[in-house]
């Protein structure tokens, strides 16, 4: 009956006890299935999956196992982690490799995965947007596509990054506030500085300003 069996699909809490030697831990159904599925074609789990991440208010987020891509996403850019976080529950070791670009956007999720134990490269991501074609319009398969190409790109390892906010970038925070509000509010540059660290979330920092606009006027 051993011999019949490929692979071993079981949760995080019970891998451990499992001595057969193709595992896969379920997270993603559709992730989980195509891991299976590669095992059983091509042998045993990598060594290292790399993921690339294109980085933006959307990222494009690849997942490249022995040379192959084995899964994509495109995602609000807090749901980012959460994804990574489910790609390491399915592979035992993962790479991420990040664009330059979006500055305060690729620190600062840089910094996440840093503090929770991932490898992060960042990437010159110059030359990995395609040209699209007719018939392949739409921003999602260029950050698809780029986020392909900066998962083969070696890039940089590093730890933790500190984030300081050009002017230009606090502006365009306030600007994006304000754009959010539909032009009812601007916050602080003490609260877009607080965004570009990464310490609060824009909506926060919204919330924030009208609670102590609220407040004063009391």
């Amino acid at each position: 009956m051993g011999d019949e069996i490929g692979v071993v699909i079981t949760s995080e809490k019970e891998a451990s006890a499992i001595t057969f030697p193709n595992v896969v831990i379920a997270s993603d159904p559709e992730m989980t299935v195509n891991e299976a599925i590669r095992i059983l074609r091509n042998g045993a789990l990598p060594q290292r999956v790399v993921v690339g991440i294109d980085p933006g208010d959307e990222p494009g987020i690849a997942v490249v196992a022995n040379g192959i891509v084995e899964a994509v996403y495109r995602v609000p850019l807090g749901q980012a982690f959460g994804v990574i976080e489910r790609i390491k529950q399915t592979y035992s070791d993962i790479l991420v490799r990040m664009g330059r670009g979006a500055r305060l956007v690729s620190t600062n999720l840089a910094n996440t995965l840093v503090a929770q134990g991932i490898a992060v490269e960042l990437v010159d991501e110059r030359g990995t947007s395609p040209y699209l074609g007719k018939g392949t319009g739409g921003t999602a398969i260029s950050d698809i596509v780029a986020a392909i190409n900066i998962a083969h790109t070696p890039g940089i390892r590093i730890g933790h990054q500190e984030v300081l906010p050009s002017k230009g970038e606090i502006r365009w925070i306030q600007e994006r506030s304000r754009e959010l509000s539909e032009g009812r509010t601007t916050i602080s540059r003490q609260l877009a500085q607080r965004v570009a660290k990464g310490e609060i979330t824009i909506n926060e920092a919204l919330k924030e300003h009208k609670c102590a606009k609220e407040n004063h006027t009391r």
